[in-house]
């Protein structure tokens, strides 16, 4: 039986926790069952982490304080992928850390995120340098040091067969409090365009559904009493005082279209991630939650589950719950929680500790630019910050004509003052590569039509050239032009600097042009964030609001009313397919 890992107790059915002789996994013991109480089972959740260790100790905090209010109840502490990528501490470690706090806490099982991809072979390189490095090396290692199962049911080599890395399995289960839980892991369909290329080749992400009812039919067969499916995808809410209101949720929502394909009462709690966003809802029944990234909240699910029906009879979802009450730079309340204040777990703040120092260091080196004013992130629309970085990368490649940047490589406000480096490895912390990309004018122009009609991914970020986009006969025309007005010959040769994410295929950017052999350079010796730091030295200082970064009355990037999407329902990118009458995202290609 592949993929099953047997925990301590797992012959046992849930009536052994009152005393009773096991029945048959199929057939039970309805006797000796009805002399049981039912079951409560607290299911804590933690996403997209993103190596935030100063916040793991006080989440174990959280853990203990539940587990002290309610001695006879189960308590399960789960994680929906990208953990270890994100901060100086857990970088610097490729993750080590992270992985020995989430020993120390506890955790009975984790599913792959597609961060988890990042940091390719063990060592400094981000990504395969010769033919002996294992672009997977330092996700390897990862696994096979944590003390409990990593998942990913839908990932598969070239031969359609799960890779065979030790403690990586398509599902698990564990017992607690006699009741038999089977935990599923699925990573998110769109994979390959959210990962450094040479870190995921050879892999594939399959499509969800079909592999998650394939794994929870096989655990209940096996005797699973409850099935809990984590997904790293996800949805976004903005209301969580009913969890049975879906008004305040995008209904493109992926993770709504997997609970929806799964048949009814198979999967009882669905754990998500991906999005920077919260879901604490009900979809067909099915709980599903997740909180923003960055650990500023956990999940909770509660489950009353009766051993004489060996059914769950009751499902509660609560909102997404504040790490802290006050941001982690002022010092972080957790305040009270089950009836006690919240005190840090001494033994995860042990597991942090080494790492935490070794970063300190590093984290308070200035990086020689004082920001008048904090630059702020926007997912649509030009962002000053992005156009900053995208002028640097152009600066930085020789005999460039115009640079890109995903608007995703932000993922935070740049913070006004003095910049260290651990702030500016907070708001852009992959440690992707220069490179550079030749392509005609006319292949740049059919690039950017397709990331302007991805809806939901932000608009790029662009030097060099200006992009305007129009509305004509229902469809998106982009024509390009150069600084000072002449157009962009389709003919015409340009030499785009990027980061090699997207230059080698990350967003889908390039990849669907189908570019010649050699038309892509690497720039192996500086990296992305080395450049931004020489550039940014440079300037001495900057602020949003100069014109040369923003200009609203001259946007690099002119974009029609309504958005591309609405103006063009003829035109849509390779990863959009027909959904009943509409049509709807593959996935969200939230980049790197």
């Amino acid at each position: 039986m592949q993929g099953l890992r047997v925990s301590s107790g797992f012959g046992l059915a849930v009536c052994c926790a009152c005393g009773a002789k096991a029945p048959s996994p199929t057939v039970p013991n309805a006797s000796a069952a009805q002399a049981c109480p039912p079951v409560s089972l607290s299911i804590v959740a933690t996403n997209d982490v993103h190596g935030r260790l100063e916040r793991l100790p006080i989440v174990a905090g959280f853990v203990n304080n539940l587990r002290k209010a309610h001695p006879g109840s189960g308590v399960l502490l789960l994680d929906a992928g990208d953990a270890f990528q994100g901060t100086i501490e857990s970088n610097l470690n490729e993750g080590g850390a992270v992985m020995a706090a989430y020993r120390a806490m506890g955790y009975s099982a984790m599913t792959l995120g597609n961060h988890e991809f990042d940091f390719g072979p063990l060592g400094p390189s981000s990504s395969p340098q010769s033919a002996s490095d294992d672009p997977r090396g330092a996700l390897k290692q990862r696994v096979a040091e944590s003390n409990f199962p990593i998942l990913a049911a839908n990932i598969v080599d070239a031969t359609g067969h799960a890779p065979a890395w030790p403690n990586l399995l398509p599902s698990t289960e564990v017992t607690v409090r006699g009741v038999r839980v089977g935990i599923v892991g699925v990573l998110t369909e769109g994979a390959a365009d959210v990962i450094k290329r040479p870190n995921f080749d050879g892999l594939r992400a399959t499509p969800m559904a079909p592999v998650a009812e394939h794994e929870a039919l096989r655990l209940r067969k096996a005797g699973a009493d409850v099935v809990v499916v984590l997904a790293h995808e996800g949805g976004e809410c903005t209301r969580f005082d009913d969890p049975k209101d879906l008004s305040s949720c995008n209904p493109k929502s992926e993770i709504f279209r997997f609970a929806r394909a799964l048949p009814k009462g198979l999967v009882d709690v669905i754990v998500g991630g991906h999005k920077n966003a919260g879901v604490a809802h009900f979809v067909e029944g099915i709980p599903i939650v997740h909180a923003p990234s960055n650990l500023v909240a956990f999940s909770r699910v509660d489950l009353v589950f009766d051993p004489a029906t060996r059914r769950v009879i009751s499902r509660h979802i609560e909102p997404p719950h504040p790490v802290c009450t006050v941001p982690m730079e002022s010092g972080c309340n957790p305040g009270n929680y089950e009836g006690a204040p919240v005190v840090a777990d001494w033994n995860t703040t042990l597991a942090v500790r080494p790492a935490l120092q070794d970063a300190r260091e590093v984290r308070n080196e200035p990086v020689g630019v004082f920001v008048e004013a904090p630059f702020p992130v926007v997912k649509h629309g030009e962002m000053a910050l992005g156009n900053l970085f995208a002028d640097i990368m152009r600066e930085a490649v020789p005999g460039s004509d115009a640079a890109i940047g995903n608007a995703g490589s932000v993922r935070d406000v740049l913070p006004q003052g003095e910049l260290t480096f651990g702030e500016l490895h907070h708001v852009m912390p992959f440690d992707n590569q220069l490179a550079k990309v030749e392509v005609t004018g006319a292949e740049f122009a059919r690039a950017l039509t397709a990331s302007l009609l991805d809806e939901d991914h932000g608009e790029p970020a662009i030097s060099g050239i200006r992009v305007s986009a129009e509305c004509e006969d229902g469809a998106l025309k982009v024509t390009l032009k150069h600084p000072d007005g002449a157009a962009v010959r389709p003919d015409e040769l340009l030499t785009v600097a990027t980061s090699d994410f997207l230059a080698l295929g990350g967003d889908g950017l390039f990849t669907r042009l189908h570019l010649p052999e050699g038309r892509v350079t690497l720039n192996t010796g500086t990296t992305v964030r080395d450049a931004l730091i020489a550039g940014l030295h440079k300037r001495h200082s900057i602020r949003p609001t100069d014109p040369a970064l923003i200009d609203s009355t001259r946007p690099r990037i002119e974009l029609p009313m309504p958005h591309p999407v609405r103006c063009a329902p003829a035109q849509r990118p390779a990863n959009v397919r027909e959904h009943g009458d509409s049509f709807e995202m593959h996935s969200e290609r939230r980049a790197k």
